[in-house]
């Protein structure tokens, strides 16, 4: 991605709590989260918890093969959960092919339940209603510096997540898929014996 200089990684503290040899490949689906502020009148009716932190089950979605679940709020959330054992395993009958959150998750002994990695900084016991709600979906959300837009190409391993623009998918993978060919040999042939330093002279990789 550096010689398109376009995409970007996510942070370090994400990290799959039930899958630990993965591999991940499918456009984003992305759910904002929002802090709940109060409103200019404190005698004013508001929403049920509930409805304000419906939309995290993206009701609008009934199939989502090829997808990738990415919700966030910003700063990543880790005193409260953006997603438990319930929703994840929806989530998974859904066909998202994993779900990433920029903050906690809980319910761990039903994540290691499932088959699709659930990337997350921490595990907590709490959840969000009553002091987040959902903004958007659909459309785009935010984790920590990285804004990802539904359709961006999110690649997931466990050496970390990128996040590929929609319109960059298509050279990104091109050059990925050259890359690949070009280090592989090289690795193939440092196996064999040869000078590392020659190699990267060579092809100018490493």
């Amino acid at each position: 991605m550096d010689g398109f200089k376009t995409g970007s990684a996510l942070s370090y503290k994400l990290t799959s709590f039930n899958c630990h040899d993965y591999y991940m490949a499918a456009q984003a689906y992305t759910v904002q989260w929002k802090i709940i502020r109060k409103g200019s009148s404190i005698l004013a009716p508001s929403e049920s918890t509930w409805e304000q932190v419906r939309d995290f089950l993206v009701p609008e979605v009934c199939n989502a093969e090829n997808m990738v679940y990415v919700a966030g709020s910003g700063e990543c959330i880790r005193d409260a959960a953006l997603a438990g054992g319930m929703s994840c395993t929806y989530f998974e009958k859904l066909g998202f092919e994993g779900v990433i959150l920029g903050g906690a998750v809980r319910d761990g002994q039903d994540l290691n339940a499932l088959t699709i990695p659930v990337i997350a900084t921490n595990l907590t016991p709490t959840d969000t209603q009553g002091a987040y709600y959902i903004s958007e979906t659909g459309g785009s959300c935010r984790i920590e510096q990285t804004t990802v837009h539904t359709g961006d190409l999110i690649v997931a391993d466990i050496n970390g997540v990128v996040i590929v623009p929609y319109e960059f998918i298509d050279p990104v993978l091109n050059k990925a898929l050259e890359i690949t060919d070009i280090e592989n040999d090289m690795l193939l042939k440092i196996q064999h014996g040869e000078r590392l330093p020659d190699l990267i002279s060579k092809t100018g990789r490493i």
